[in-house]
């Protein structure tokens, strides 16, 4: 196979904002909201968008903040490129419980959300957000390699699209929130509340479901695999920095890639361009 370039390239991604993670956590842990949620202020609703603005830019508005917890003593496995620097798939790897972080990548590297935006009929566009793991779950049930992803649904208000749901993968279907519930942080990114503009999103310790809020959660190995799975923002992380927002675009170099590699990632069936084809359909 001949080498090609790595996703996280500068001219693949596309940055909104310059907030670095650590400068998110010290203004989240001044606003209070390292462990919960500040609701103060709630009532500021979310920018609407004007008529004309593309799918793309849409999807660069309600960008999510990834959200990683610590556990046992344990950092999670840390997200990353599924493609080795050749193109080729990566191994992936299975830990014991607790050992949440054997085997991925380097805590803290960065890592590239990968993005489809689509317009799904006249009122409706969607934007979905894909993020790889090397595991998912622990030995003896859980599996090589992971890919979660969010949706957020725009829905045309008049000559403007406003923020409408967000659905959040769970083990092969959808939690849901519609937008004025969804936990989520304002325009400048220095408050969080209701309804805002860009989703806070907790990725669970162990199979890595995404949740929107932290009101629950149990640091057992079942719990890993049911609605209890802990998480918090222990680690926050904004998409469209560090590895930044690569874009699979249906039909695409790396939508193909994605396509014809597919099996490689074995039970992990929900790769970038598998979520592009049927992110119309999620409910």
């Amino acid at each position: 196979m001949s080498k090609r370039t790595p996703h996280r390239t500068s001219a693949q991604r596309t940055t909104a904002h310059r907030t670095t993670p650590h400068a998110a956590l010290a203004a989240a842990a001044a606003l209070g909201l390292a462990g919960s949620l500040l609701l103060g202020g709630v009532g500021r609703a979310d920018e609407p968008q004007p008529g004309g603005t593309s799918p793309q830019d849409l999807a660069r508005a309600s960008a999510p903040q990834w959200n990683f917890p610590r556990a046992n003593s344990n950092d999670p496995c840390w997200p990353e490129d599924p493609f080795d620097s050749e193109g080729r798939p990566k191994k992936g790897t299975l830990q014991n419980w607790p050992d949440s972080d054997g085997g991925c990548a380097p805590h803290g590297a960065d890592f590239p959300t990968f993005f489809t935006a689509k317009r799904c009929d006249d009122t409706e566009i969607r934007a979905s957000y894909t993020i790889y793991q090397a595991s998912s779950g622990f030995k003896p049930s859980g599996h090589p390699h992971d890919f979660e992803h969010v949706d957020v649904v725009w829905k045309r208000d008049g000559d403007r699209w406003t923020r409408s749901d967000l659905l959040l993968s769970a083990h092969g279907k959808h939690r849901h929130a519609s937008w004025d519930e969804a936990e989520s942080w304002n325009g400048d990114r220095t408050s969080a509340g209701l309804g805002r503009e860009y989703p806070r999103v907790f990725v669970g310790f162990g199979s890595h479901s995404m949740f929107n809020d932290q009101k629950a959660g149990l640091k057992d190995v079942l719990s890993a695999y049911t609605d209890l799975e802990y998480r918090q923002a222990d680690y926050p992380v904004w998409s469209d920095e560090g590895g930044g927002l690569v874009e699979v675009v249906p039909d695409g170099d790396l939508y193909r890639e994605f396509k014809e590699n597919a099996s490689a990632f074995g039970s992990a069936n929900g790769n970038p361009a598998a979520t592009a084809d049927r992110m119309c359909e999620h409910s």
